[in-house]
């Protein structure tokens, strides 16, 4: 029961701890806005794309002739 008190009572494991999970917390974050201005920047970067190439394939005519 002693140990219990001096665990409760004890600051610097708290401390550690609570920094622990606040570099946790932000990595996190960091992480999931970095991963978000990826996929908007890829998915930008791939509606650019396909919008391109139906434009340049809508003014193509083939010149295949039917039999």
């Amino acid at each position: 029961m002693d140990s219990l008190r001096r665990f409760f009572r004890d600051e610097a494991g708290t401390a550690e701890a609570t920094s622990t999970v606040i570099m946790i917390a932000a990595v996190g974050i960091l992480l999931a806005a970095g991963l978000i201005a990826w996929y908007t920047g890829l998915n930008g970067a791939f509606n650019t794309a396909g919008s391109r190439v139906t434009s340049l394939t809508s003014n193509m005519q083939s010149t295949f002739t039917g039999s």
